[in-house]
């Protein structure tokens, strides 16, 4: 599980720059949808396993949202 808080901090950061540039959102938006997500949700409480990738969870990021819209 990624339980490093550095490395999450640097995905997160990543999802949302990924997530405002996909969507067209503003960076404020993106902060909103990612932290209202469950992959952020999951990433933080060290759910999500070692070694996935940044390309897998901005993907199911980027289906949760549209899916949310």
């Amino acid at each position: 599980m990624i339980t490093d808080k550095l490395e999450i901090g640097k995905l997160l950061s990543r999802l949302t720059t990924y997530l405002a540039k996909e969507l067209y959102l503003s960076t404020m938006a993106a902060v909103g949808a990612v932290c209202m997500s469950k992959v952020a949700n999951e990433l933080v409480s060290g759910k999500i396993p070692e070694g996935t990738s940044f390309e897998e969870l901005s993907e199911r990021l980027l289906k949760e949202v549209t899916m949310a819209q």
